[in-house]
């Protein structure tokens, strides 16, 4: 076979897509939008493994989804140009594809300019002139602005970094600095002068991406994408920055929808299941939040409880800390907090059904067929096979045995990073036994689905709550997520706030951090405020640690701040109605619950911004990330006006302000904008526009079960009315649980409020 001269021929069409071949290799191109294209380039078509990734009809995915099926795609059929060795696409989004048969080389032009290009003479490892992998070249501009990735630390911005797209468990990272993290997720969405486009790989497998560290002097600027997978199978999409974050989510599934408890405090730490004593210890913390009068909705019970002598064993309950789990349970339900069990997916060699999981075949083999043994926690362990369907049931009869049958309807899915580096580690995915380092986040897709199937047989009518620390996109389905084991300082605050907005802008919407920092000293009074200001406005609101004391972060951990502490869990709860709102969105119409401002204005100062970020579309929250200060100067992202309490400022500027510490956020509230807040009673408060009309929306319902998706709910809509002597504002609900909304229009607006109720 000729080295950098693989000349294709169409050898297949349909009205969507079309295959082409030369000599052992075949690409295949399908329109699966009319922003988006699907690109397969492989050898042969077993060697392509299913996807956990790509699950457009939402479905409960147990054996994976065939790469190249289109079941659920809004297929385009494309204008076409054929050529002899050229052919031309014109897709209805206004984007036109050139395809150079000569190496299969893909040109994207927005406006007759070039958005990016394969590079050129190959792209793609045809014949093995670039080496042992699967790799793909990408063209390069010196103005890109790259934003994705799942977990990724540094810059919000990743152009001219490098990055390795695998899962592991990187206990006190440098949120900064370390690479990799917990997830992988091969997305990102690039920017520049032409215009925006994204791009997923649809692998599982230990990836590479370099978005123009690496240079070479035989060709312009480029970027590329490496991978240990035999095949290569990506996504394009096009459009906006929100349109392209939005395809890429609606591509995967939607985002599963927690209960509304979950919203609340949710209380952690690893020293109280550590301590000898830990009933007492969670006895003492129920007095402390009765005495403090502070909310809380779960508390993830850490992996201490599970202990055989020094060692952690999931499924045991060491019943010298708990001598009675089910009663322990009912205490906290009496309190109206869940308790969210940790559950590893490995099994120490010591523990006690290491034995019996051995002999039935259950854990991850090695060619010979004896379980593959590696290092876990406080020793050698094996992991559990979940592509196994044995095993995937026998993990949810253990689950429901121990914990489920106690009462609990939480899981914390923890160290599910399947870190297997060995190429003969396999699983049952294929009949042959595929090798497990090339499906790791397939392996925790699995475990999770296999919590979440064992939680909603438990308990068929509530919607389950589920968090992992790791995975690929697939998980979004199934559980929140958070950022792991972050460190306790002042510059890990500032760069955990860009590995959330980094999760959100790789559709990962409902995150969170451990507030206060996981590993390190217990953090100071200005840190775990500043972390708690943060975490005001994150889905998950956790304060979780493992300090090197051995005391635990609580919110009443300095006596002397808890005013403050109260200030800020106040806030929170008054913003509940707004958060559960967003949620919903993020659920059913791919909006962020957090993300940065840039995601929705072509604003460029918002580029060098990086300490706000958008709560919802309609409210803009300001932090202080260094250490005794706390003046700061935020830019309102223009095309929109901003108030602050009742004073109205145009985008386009910056404003001063001064954020205290101890004091509750200020936030910067759109103009057009219709807010709900609990004020005892709910309220809709009205932040109106100068002149003109806007629309606005609220979703609410019983919190805990299916009944939304039957119309069991509420769902207002808001037309607003503006002029300079009356703000109308007219309202109807699309759902069968009534509600007569109170309304009011925002304090110091000298106009006259209308309410009127249409049908």
């Amino acid at each position: 076979m000729p080295k950098f001269r693989h000349n294709f021929v169409l050898s297949q069409s349909g009205e969507s897509y079309r295959v082409y071949e030369s000599g052992e290799n075949t690409v295949r191109l399908d329109f699966v939008s009319e922003s988006a294209l699907r690109v397969a380039v492989y050898k042969t078509e077993s060697d392509i493994l299913p996807t956990f990734s790509v699950n457009p009809d939402n479905a409960f995915l147990l054996k994976g989804r065939n790469k190249l099926s289109s079941e659920g795609f809004a297929l385009c059929t494309p204008e076409v140009k054929q050529g002899e060795s050229e052919e031309r696409f014109q897709l209805p989004c206004g984007i036109e594809i050139k395809l150079n048969k000569n190496n299969f080389l893909l040109e994207y032009l927005k406006g007759g300019e070039v958005l990016f290009a394969d590079r050129a003479p190959l792209a793609y490892n045809l014949g093995g002139e670039l080496g042992d992998e699967t790799y793909h070249y990408i063209t390069r501009r010196k103005d890109e602005y790259i934003f994705g990735l799942g977990d990724k630390g540094g810059a919000l911005n990743k152009s001219g970094r490098a990055f390795k797209i695998a899962t592991t468990d990187c206990m006190g990272y440098n949120a900064e600095t370390t690479d990799p993290l917990y997830k992988h997720i091969p997305f990102y969405i690039c920017e520049n002068s032409v215009g925006v486009y994204g791009i997923f790989y649809d692998t599982s497998a230990d990836s590479y991406m370099d978005f123009g560290k690496e240079i070479n002097n035989y060709y312009p600027p480029y970027k590329y994408f490496k991978t240990e997978d035999k095949t290569l199978v990506y996504y394009v999409f096009f459009g906006t920055k929100f349109s392209v974050l939005q395809q890429f989510s609606l591509l995967c599934g939607k985002q599963a929808f927690a209960p509304k408890w979950s919203f609340d405090y949710c209380a952690s730490t690893m020293a109280y299941t550590d301590a000898p004593d830990s009933e007492k210890q969670f006895d003492l913390f129920l007095k402390e939040l009765e005495k403090h009068s502070l909310s809380c909705g779960g508390f993830y019970l850490s992996s201490g409880y599970t202990t055989i002598g020094d060692k952690r064993c999931v499924f045991n309950w060491d019943k010298s800390k708990f001598p009675e789990p089910e009663k322990f349970i009912k205490k906290f339900k009496a309190h109206r907090i869940e308790i969210i069990p940790n559950i590893k997916p490995a099994f120490l060699v010591s523990h006690p059904l290491y034995g019996e999981l051995e002999e039935k075949g259950y854990f991850i083999k090695n060619e010979d067929g004896t379980p593959f043994v590696t290092q876990f926690w406080d020793g050698l362990g094996s992991y559990l096979d979940f592509t196994n369907p044995a095993a995937f049931e026998f993990w949810k009869s253990k689950l429901n045995q121990s914990l489920l049958s106690l009462g609990i309807n939480a899981t914390w899915n923890d160290n599910n990073e399947f870190d297997i580096r060995d190429g003969e580690a396999l699983t049952h995915l294929t009949e042959d036994g595929e090798k497990a380092r090339l499906i790791k986040p397939d392996l925790t897709y699995l475990m999770v689905a296999a919590s979440y199937s064992a939680q909603t047989q438990s308990e068929p009518s509530l919607r389950p709550f589920l968090s992992t620390r790791s995975g690929g996109i697939g998980v979004r389905r199934l559980a929140q997520t958070w950022s792991g084991d972050n460190r306790t300082c002042f510059k890990d605050l500032r760069f955990c706030h860009n590995i959330g907005l980094t999760m959100s802008m790789s559709g990962l919407y409902f995150y969170g951090h451990d507030l206060g920092g996981f590993l390190g000293a217990m953090p100071s009074r200005e840190l775990l405020l500043r972390w708690l200001q943060h975490g005001v406005f994150e889905p998950r609101f956790t304060v979780h640690s493992w300090n090197e004391d051995g005391s635990a972060t609580m919110p009443w951990s300095y006596p002397d701040i808890i005013p403050a502490v109260k200030r800020l869990f106040a806030q929170r709860k008054r913003l509940l109605p707004y958060l559960y709102n967003c949620a919903y969105e993020a659920v059913e119409k791919e909006i962020p619950i957090n993300s940065p401002p840039l995601l929705f204005y072509d604003d460029k100062e918002l580029y060098s911004q990086n300490d706000t970020m958008l709560f919802g579309k309609d409210i803009l929250v300001p932090f202080v990330f260094d250490e005794g200060e706390a003046e700061t100067e935020v830019y309102l992202p223009e095309k929109d006006d901003w108030y602050l309490g009742g004073r109205l400022y145009h985008g386009g500027q910056k404003v001063k302000i001064n954020i205290p510490a101890d004091e509750e956020t200020p936030l910067f509230i759109k103009a057009g904008s219709i807010i709900p807040t609990d004020e005892n009673r709910l309220l809709f408060t009205v932040y109106p526009k100068e002149k003109g009309s806007f629309k606005g929306s609220f979703f609410d319902d019983d919190g805990k079960s299916f009944e939304y998706k039957n119309n069991h709910c509420i769902k207002l809509e808001f037309l607003a009315e503006c002029d300079e002597s009356t703000v109308t504002v007219k309202y109807k609900n699309n759902a069968d649980t009534p509600l007569k909304p109170e309304i009011r229009l925002l304090e110091g607006d000298g106009r006259n409020l209308r309410v009127q109720e249409t049908k």
